[in-house]
């Protein structure tokens, strides 16, 4: 079974940039994570490693490389979900519903919410 490419939490951050910058240039991405602490090597490798997931493309239609989002935010969003529920409860909504409404404090409206959403979920 292939195993799907999930993003890292420093890709993510990589992305989140990509998404408010999209075709942004490898300096213009430095400079604005630098803030992290990352060297320059660090964020080049974190761009190398998305472009070689299919999650950022390369635009080199100009001199300067420009970089682009592949992937929307909701597609990864939707991934990492997915590699999430199946890696810590082996695919199971169920478990993860009921561990997060047994450990979480739901007020009312989140607990409506919630039961809508279910109830939704069973009619598509």
């Amino acid at each position: 079974m292939k195993k799907e490419k999930t993003i890292s939490e420093s890709e993510w951050v990589v992305m989140e940039y990509l998404w408010e910058n999209p075709l942004a240039t490898i300096t213009e991405i430095r400079k604005a994570l630098s803030a992290n602490g990352w060297s320059d090597s660090t964020i080049k490798t974190l761009v190398r490693r998305l472009v070689s997931k299919k999650a950022v493309a390369i635009n080199d239609e100009e001199p300067v490389f420009r970089y682009k989002p592949l992937l929307s935010k909701n597609e990864c969003r939707l991934k990492e979900t997915k590699s999430f529920l199946n890696r810590v409860y082996n695919g199971s909504v169920s478990m993860l519903v009921t561990n997060l409404a047994s450990e979480s404090n739901l007020n009312e409206k989140e607990t409506a919410e919630l039961l809508s959403l279910i109830e939704k979920m069973g009619k598509d």
